[in-house]
């Protein structure tokens, strides 16, 4: 599926709760084998566009869109305690459940993380938003359930923006587009 919105870069499934860990694995696999030709030609676009074409390279998702949902979602974030925050000893890092609205009306959900008061995805930005399949670890549901049973921490597979340069302002869409083409994606 293209669209002038929105570009896949790699084949995801679409539900995201119930996936077992050799499917998630295999899914990992398969994206690296995808991103791999990509990134090989990261050095055939021009030199000031290197750093952002080798991040489209390694995206599974680049759309461009509105955020239609910012939620804090404490779960994604490490616990602590009154000791440990009187203390400054805590990791302020906050979990955001997001969702985008493509232009073409696709909806992708997302989780993005903050840390300290630096600037963030706000409702309403409109913007390119570079996506990448990952992990996420509900931290605080595994710190509860390890005081109770000896289980690990099972992670979610999820779209994350793994760094302030996920997130392009909506001028770019044609420069991103045109690296998109560039990288055979």
């Amino acid at each position: 599926m293209h669209s002038r919105n929105h570009r896949h870069v790699t084949r995801v499934p679409s539900a995201r709760a119930g996936l077992a860990a050799s499917v998630l694995l295999l899914l990992v696999s398969a994206c690296a084998v995808s991103h791999r030709t990509a990134v090989d030609r990261v050095p055939l676009t021009p030199p000031a566009d290197h750093v952002l074409a080798g991040r489209l390279a390694t995206a599974d998702v680049v759309v461009a869109g509105v955020l239609t949902r910012a939620q804090r979602d404490i779960r994604y974030e490490a616990p602590c305690g009154i000791i440990a925050h009187i203390m400054r000893r805590c990791d302020d890092t906050q979990a955001y459940e997001a969702r985008i609205r493509a232009f073409d009306g696709h909806e992708w959900s997302l989780m993005f993380f903050r840390l300290g008061p630096g600037l963030h995805p706000a409702l309403g930005d409109s913007a390119v938003w570079v996506l990448h399949r990952d992990a996420v670890y509900p931290y605080l549901v595994c710190a509860q359930r390890a005081a109770l049973t000896s289980t690990g921490c099972v992670s979610e597979p999820s779209f994350i923006l793994e760094s302030d340069d996920d997130v392009l302002p909506l001028s770019e869409w044609p420069r991103v587009q045109r690296l998109l083409q560039a990288l055979n994606l």
